[in-house]
C-alpha cells in the first residue's frame, strides 16, 4: 500500500475521530481501547518509514493529549485533587525529566519522540481515563474494552499456533504478529487483565450474560496465555496472585509492611545463593510445561536468560559512564552494542540496535534517564502499588473491594514483569499500566472525597 492510498484511506478516518472526540470523551477513549491490542505499525502498511507509529492508535492519542492540554491550561477542567494525588505528581515530574534528558540526549531526536508518546500515553491513559473513572461503570468498560480488542488477537494467535502445532514453541514466539512484536508483550498483555476479568466474573450483580460472556473470555485468555510460553508472564502472574492472598487476608498494615519488608531482606541475604542455584540450572526452554517454567531460572544456558544479563549489565555501564543525565530516552537499543563485553555475548547478541531494548524497565531508566530518571520510575511503581493497597483496605469486602485488588494485581504482575522486560513504549501495555494506575487513582480520590 503507498503513503498515497493509506492517506485516502485515513482522512475519512480522522474526521470521525474528531467528531467524536467533540461529541463524546469517554467513547472515543473506549473505542481507542479496543483498537490498541489490534494496532499495526505505520511501517508494517508502508514498508518502511522513518517515524513509526501504532495506528490507529498513537495518532488519536496525539489528539487526546492536545484535549488534555487544552483542559488543563485553559478550562482548567481536571480537579484539582486529581492533579495533587501523588502519582500524578509522580508522572508529571517523570515527563518533566524526560524533557530534560531529551535536551541533553545524545540523541535527541530519539528522546524527543519517546517524550512525545510517553506524554500522550499518560494524557489519554491516565489523566483522561482517571477523570473519566469517577464512575465505577467506566472502570469495568476500561477492562472489557481492552479484553474485547485482545480477544480478536488471541483468536487470530490460536488459530495460527494450531496450525502450526500446538506444541511449536518456536512458531508461538511470534504467532502474535503483526499486532504483538512477540509472544513476551502478549503474555504481560493477558497477565493485566486475566485478574479483573476474574473479579468481574465473581461480582454477585453479574447478569447471566455477562458471566457465560466472562467465563469464554477467561478460558480464552487462559489458552492464549498457556502457549504463549511467556516464562516471565507467568512468574509474574504467579508472584502477583501470591501477593493477592496475602492482602485478601487483610492482616494490620504494620504487619503487613513487617511482612513486606522481611521478604524483601530475607531475599537480598539468600541472593547469592540464589545466584548459585540459577548458575547450575540446566533445564532449557521445552514445550513441557514444568521443564520451561523452570528454565526461567537457568542462567548458565539458556541463551534469551544469559542475552538478558549481557543487557542488564550493559545498562549498569552505560548508567555509571553517565549517571546524572543518562543516554537520552529512548537511545538504549542504539549506544548498548560497544559496552557488551566478548564474554557476555551470547549466539542472539547484536550491535545494530534491532533486537530491543534493555529488558528492564528499572535498568533501562537507570541507563537512558539517569538516577533521577530511575528513581521517578521506581517512585510512580511504589506510590501505584501503595494506592491500590490503600483502596483494597479502606473498602469493605465486596464487588468494589475485589474489583480494586484485581486491579491492583494487574498492575503488579508488571511491577515484577519490569524486572525482566520493558514495554511501555508499546500502546498495548501503557494502556494497560496507565489505565489500571488510573482506576486505582480514581477510586482513592473517591474514597477520600467520601471521608472528608
Amino acid at each position: 500500500m503507498t503513503g498515497g492510498e493509506l492517506l485516502i484511506l485515513l482522512i475519512p478516518t480522522a474526521l470521525a475521530v474528531v467528531l467524536l472526540a467533540l461529541f463524546s470523551l469517554e467513547h472515543l477513549l473506549l473505542l481507542t481501547l479496543f483498537f490498541t491490542p489490534l494496532s499495526l505499525q505505520l511501517s508494517w502498511f508502508t514498508g518502511g518509514t522513518g517515524f513509526d507509529i501504532s495506528v490507529p492508535t498513537e495518532p488519536i492519542l496525539a489528539l487526546l493529549l492536545f484535549i488534555t492540554l487544552f483542559k488543563l491550561i485553559v478550562t482548567r477542567e481536571f480537579p484539582l485533587r486529581l492533579l495533587k494525588h501523588p502519582v500524578t505528581i509522580m508522572a508529571g515530574l517523570y515527563l518533566l525529566w524526560t524533557l530534560v534528558t531529551s535536551i541533553t540526549s545524545t540523541m535527541p531526536g530519539v528522546s524527543f519522540k519517546t517524550l512525545a508518546y510517553r506524554m500522550w500515553f499518560t494524557a489519554g491513559f491516565y489523566l483522561v481515563a482517571a477523570q473519566l473513572a469517577g464512575s465505577s461503570r467506566f472502570s469495568r468498560k476500561y477492562v472489557i474494552a481492552c479484553a474485547s480488542g485482545l480477544a480478536i488477537v488471541v483468536i487470530y494467535f490460536i488459530i495460527r499456533v494450531q496450525g502450526a502445532g500446538l506444541l511449536n514453541q518456536q512458531f508461538a514466539h511470534s504467532a502474535c504478529y503483526p499486532f504483538f512484536k512477540d509472544h513476551t508483550s502478549f503474555g504481560a498483555s493477558l497477565a493485566f487483565l486475566i485478574p479483573p476479568l476474574a473479579a468481574l466474573l465473581a461480582g454477585k450483580k453479574t447478569g447471566l450474560a455477562a458471566r457465560t460472556m466472562l467465563s469464554l473470555l477467561i478460558m480464552l485468555f487462559l489458552a492464549g496465555f498457556i502457549l504463549s510460553y511467556s516464562r516471565a508472564a507467568w512468574v509474574s502472574l504467579l508472584a502477583s496472585a501470591a501477593m493477592a492472598f496475602i492482602l485478601w487476608l487483610r492482616m494490620p498494615v504494620r504487619l503487613l509492611a513487617l511482612t513486606g519488608a522481611g521478604m524483601l531482606l530475607a531475599l537480598v541475604l539468600s541472593a547469592g545463593w540464589i545466584w548459585q542455584r540459577m548458575d547450575s540450572t540446566t533445564e532449557d526452554s521445552s514445550t513441557d510445561l514444568g521443564q520451561h517454567l523452570r528454565s526461567a531460572s537457568n542462567i548458565s544456558t539458556d541463551q534469551s536468560n544469559l542475552e538478558r544479563i549481557n543487557r542488564w549489565n550493559c545498562a549498569l555501564r552505560m548508567f555509571a559512564e553517565k549517571p546524572v543525565m543518562g543516554w537520552g530516552p529512548g537511545t538504549y537499543q542504539f549506544k548498548y552494542g560497544p559496552f557488551q563485553k566478548a564474554s557476555e555475548r551470547t549466539a542472539i547478541s547484536t550491535d545494530f540496535g534491532d533486537a530491543g531494548n534493555a529488558h528492564s524497565e528499572y535498568l533501562g531508566a537507570l541507563s537512558e534517564s539517569g538516577l533521577p530518571g530511575g528513581l521517578l520510575y521506581l517512585l510512580i511503581t511504589v506510590t501505584a502499588v501503595i494506592t491500590g493497597i490503600r483502596v483494597w483496605y479502606s473498602e469493605k469486602r465486596g464487588a468494589s473491594a475485589y474489583f480494586a485488588l484485581a486491579i491492583l494485581t494487574g498492575v503488579v504482575t508488571y511491577v515484577i514483569h519490569g524486572i525482566m522486560n520493558s514495554f511501555l513504549d508499546s500502546d498495548k501495555i501503557a494502556a494497560l499500566w496507565w489505565g489500571f494506575i488510573a482506576i486505582l487513582t480514581a477510586m482513592d480520590l473517591k474514597i477520600k472525597e467520601k471521608v472528608s
